[in-house]
């Protein structure tokens, strides 16, 4: 049988999955998060000032920034999950999302004085910060790549470099709650380090496990 007429085959109604593309990425998704979250809980803790944290106008950005890119890649892999289908805008959307925080961060280092700008892209805790989100990043990985291995994803690396965007940027989203940092500048290069490590993991491990 041709490449091309498999793929046809797996995208027609005769072969669907058992479960809906959908409910079987978000059901992995779900269980990762709340795994990660359990690991937040026994390794990190809670920030004990998130209540004046949560209100902060940098915790609000990152937020939102790291919820777009969550937003983006879910919405990738929804497609790439399908046989022969594309990554539509995903590509795009998570570039101008990460080049948004990129941006906010080289606009606020300009802004501050030379004196303080160390602080700006260290804060206190640059040592720990990538590292930990790709650690916690890692069940929600897992869980993406194990769910994807049932479906037929056509592009594999791809695929594993958006799993790890959406592990990563959601890893970052659930190590906030535990994060002092209040820079954009830190956020644009250590969060973005970590998640796209994670990214890069992805990659490689799609490659390999999502290859059909």
């Amino acid at each position: 049988m041709k490449t091309n007429d498999l793929i046809a085959l797996l995208a027609s109604d005769t072969l669907q999955p058992q479960k809906p593309v959908r409910q079987q990425l978000l059901r992995q998704l779900v269980l990762g998060a709340a795994v990660c979250g359990l690991l937040l809980l026994a390794v990190f803790g809670l920030n004990p000032q998130m209540d004046q944290m949560a209100v902060h106008p940098a915790f609000i950005t990152k937020m939102l920034w790291l919820t777009a890119l969550m937003g983006f890649s879910l919405y990738g892999l929804f497609r790439l999950a399908r046989p022969g289908v594309g990554p539509g805008h995903t590509v795009s959307g998570i570039g101008l999302a990460l080049m948004a925080m990129l941006s906010l961060g080289m606009l606020q280092l300009l802004q501050t004085d030379s004196a303080g700008r160390s602080g700006q892209w260290m804060g206190g805790t640059w040592e720990v910060c990538s590292a930990s989100i790709v650690a916690l990043s890692l069940p929600v990985l897992g869980a993406l790549l194990w769910a994807l291995r049932q479906l037929a994803p056509t592009r594999p690396a791809l695929t594993g470099a958006v799993a790890g965007m959406l592990a990563g940027s959601l890893a970052a989203s659930i190590y906030s709650l535990h994060c002092p940092e209040t820079s954009l500048t830190f956020f644009a290069l250590w969060y973005e380090g970590g998640i796209a490590l994670v990214s890069a993991l992805g990659a490689v491990l799609g490659a390999r496990w999502l290859r059909w």
